[in-house]
């Protein structure tokens, strides 16, 4: 692990010496972040009995609730648990690491105030006119739309082979050439989509 060899490939030396008693390769991925801290110590250290069934308890002593952003890694360490052993114990709480929603702008207090009574309002003209109501309402928004969106990292994933060379992806930026798009619908459908170029 000295010698700055990659994860994947010390994994794949173990599996020719070891075959199928080989250890997961996030396994080995968790040894040499230990060793890349500064951890040299190769012993097994203690640990409680079923290290994955920590308790509700334990669980929530660790990092998990004092910081929500902490990585696997870390909290791998922090534990003295593989990945495999920390995914069952994410699992069974009930855990998941989710990305936080994008909203348009935060609305002051006044602004949720107002909306209170224009919502009710639409809730009773619904109540009293059924369908009819929801069939005269048209919505509408507009977005920015470039000539050439470049593939996001996570449209590009694919499956791969261990053994099968990595895929390469330049970065590329939006084209400077865009327009408006404005749509706008009802219950029916589009009702009228327009372009526009900026001026």
């Amino acid at each position: 692990m000295r010698k700055k060899i990659a994860p994947n490939d010390i994994h794949r030396r173990l599996l020719n010496v070891y075959g199928d008693q080989t250890v997961d390769v996030s396994t080995v991925r968790w040894w040499v972040a230990c060793f890349s801290s500064g951890d040299r110590d190769v012993k097994d250290k203690p640990r409680p009995d079923g290290h994955a069934q920590l308790s509700h308890h334990e669980m929530k002593s660790v990092s998990i609730s004092k910081s929500a952003r902490i990585g696997g890694l870390r909290l791998c360490m922090e534990l003295n648990i593989g990945f495999n052993a920390l995914g069952t114990m994410v699992e069974t709480l009930e855990y998941r690491k989710v990305c936080a929603r994008w909203v348009p702008r935060m609305l002051t207090q006044e602004h949720k105030e107002h909306r209170m009574p224009v919502c009710q309002d639409l809730l009773n003209q619904n109540e009293a006119e059924g369908d009819s109501f929801l069939d005269r309402i048209i919505t509408g928004d507009e977005a920015w739309c470039h000539y050439y969106e470049p593939e996001s990292k996570r449209q590009s994933m694919e499956w791969r082979h261990v053994n099968s060379p990595s895929k390469k992806m330049f970065k590329a930026l939006p084209s400077a050439g865009k327009v408006m798009c404005t749509v706008f619908w009802t219950t029916k459908g589009v009702t009228l989509l327009d372009f526009l170029e900026p001026g």
